[in-house]
């Protein structure tokens, strides 16, 4: 009688410590795969918003690139919103980060809203507010392992988080690398131009180092397989085309194209990761 006590006992302090935290086994409304998958996208945009405005800046306004802007935007507010929105019951970390983004993001809009006269500048606001965007995942991802080891989740869950995470990043540095690459062309010389041009160079480096680690996740199935084998012909492609690739004497359109196939086939292959 007196252990059945005790274990009662025990069962009711274990679950009021895991009342206490405000926490449950998902974000809000949403499960944490979700989450991750959401506001790794907000990094991508950040870069894809960016790259659009140097697209148009250097003189290549087609309403494509007018209504991948605004879709860009409308697609980063309601995110933000739906993350703000099931993030109320999340750790503090993660509420004040929600909030730091949403500065970072007015700060941004404010710069591109008016005719962008140093590219610096652009690429500046577009690095800090994807540093924001990261943390947020970053704090997401660290409330998931806390919440999945205390309700004794299997270990599997938490890998599907990190691949999402580290598929999703992909999907944020195809559209960096196509904004380097641009910047790179732009500005053509100097300090600034040395950087963006050294940047686009390491990205690739990056994506390719990525691509190896997802090929021989424990969680593909034959159609991620699928997936990651059709990156790998498009990193191959710019590898074949190397010493084009780093004096950025490939044409832009076709990088464009490139990078657009890989955002798309990443995307794919982190929704894929995240079922």
């Amino acid at each position: 009688m007196k252990f059945v006590t005790t274990l009662t006992l025990f069962s009711m302090l274990f679950f009021n410590i895991t009342k206490s935290t405000g926490q449950e086994n998902t974000y809000g409304k949403i499960s944490y795969e979700k989450a991750i998958n959401l506001s790794g996208k907000q990094r991508m945009l950040s870069q894809k918003i960016a790259k659009v405005v140097i697209l148009k800046q250097s003189g290549a306004d087609t309403p494509t690139l007018k209504q991948e802007y605004k879709t860009s935007i409308i697609i980063f507010e309601r995110s933000l919103k739906v993350l703000d929105d099931n993030g109320s019951s999340q750790s503090s970390k993660v509420r004040a980060m929600i909030r730091a983004e949403n500065q970072e993001w007015n700060k941004f809009k404010a710069v591109i809203s008016n005719p962008i006269k140093d590219i610096s500048l652009l690429l500046k606001s577009s690095e800090s507010l994807l540093l924001k965007c990261n943390n947020l995942v970053s704090a997401i991802e660290e409330d998931s392992k806390f919440n999945k080891e205390l309700n004794y989740s299997s270990p599997i869950n938490q890998l599907k988080v990190k691949t999402i995470n580290l598929s999703g990043k992909q999907r944020m540095l195809s559209q960096k690398m196509c904004l380097y690459y641009a910047s790179c062309r732009f500005l053509r010389k100097g300090k600034n131009a040395d950087i963006a041009c050294s940047k686009y160079q390491n990205i690739y480096s990056e994506i390719n180092n990525a691509v190896n680690e997802l090929l021989v996740n424990e969680l593909n199935t034959g159609e991620i397989d699928s997936v990651i084998a059709t990156i790998l012909g498009l990193v191959e492609n710019i590898q074949s085309r190397k010493k084009d690739f780093r004096e950025n004497r490939i044409p832009l359109g076709e990088m464009i194209k490139i990078t657009d196939n890989l955002l798309n086939l990443f995307n794919k292959a982190t929704s894929l990761y995240s079922l």
